[in-house]
C-alpha cells in the first residue's frame, strides 16, 4: 500500500512543491496560462500538499473570503494524472473539510470545472447559478454549508 501523507503546507519547499503539481495539471495538462494559475494569491492562502511515497503528487489551497473567516473559497485542487486512481482527490477535500469545521468556518465555496461537478456534489456541495467559462473551460460555482442553523 502507498503511504499517503496530507498536510498544511508548512514550508517553502512543500509550497514549491504544490506549485509544481499545479503546474503539471493545470498549465501543462489543461494548457492554462501560467498567470491564470499563479494569480498573486498564493500568499494570502492556506495550501494543502499530498505526497504519494514522498512525491508530491496533489495539492489545494485556501482562501478566506471575509474577515471573519467564516467562509472559505477552495481552489486549484489538483492530482497529478497518473495518482487519479488512488481517490487522492476525495483525501484531499476529507482533509479540508475537517480543517475547515476545525477551525469554525461555516460555508465552503468553489468554482469546479463543470467535468468535475459530479465529484463535488457526491462530497455535499450544490450548484449556485449557471455555468460560466473561465480560462477558456466550463465552470460552475458550488457551495457546501458545515454548520447549518435551524430556524
Amino acid at each position: 500500500m502507498d503511504e499517503i501523507i496530507i498536510k498544511i503546507v508548512e514550508s517553502d519547499q512543500e509550497l514549491k512543491d504544490a506549485q509544481e503539481v499545479r503546474k503539471k495539471v493545470f498549465q501543462e495538462e489543461q494548457k492554462i496560462d501560467t498567470e491564470l494559475d499563479f494569480d498573486g494569491k498564493d500568499d494570502v492562502s492556506d495550501h494543502i500538499i499530498v505526497y504519494v511515497e514522498n512525491v508530491p503528487t496533489g495539492t489545494a489551497r485556501i482562501r478566506y473570503l471575509n474577515e471573519k473567516k467564516e467562509t472559505a473559497k477552495i481552489e486549484r485542487v489538483a492530482v497529478l494524472k497518473e495518482y487519479r486512481n488512488l481517490k487522492i482527490g476525495n483525501q484531499i477535500m476529507e482533509y479540508l473539510h475537517n480543517f475547515l469545521k476545525e477551525h469554525g468556518i461555516e460555508k465552503a465555496k468553489l468554482e469546479s470545472q463543470e467535468h468535475a461537478k459530479g465529484f463535488y456534489e457526491k462530497l455535499g456541495y450544490e450548484q449556485k447559478g449557471e455555468k460560466f467559462e473561465e480560462v477558456g473551460i466550463p465552470h460552475v460555482k458550488m457551495e457546501k454549508n458545515f454548520n447549518l442553523k435551524i430556524k
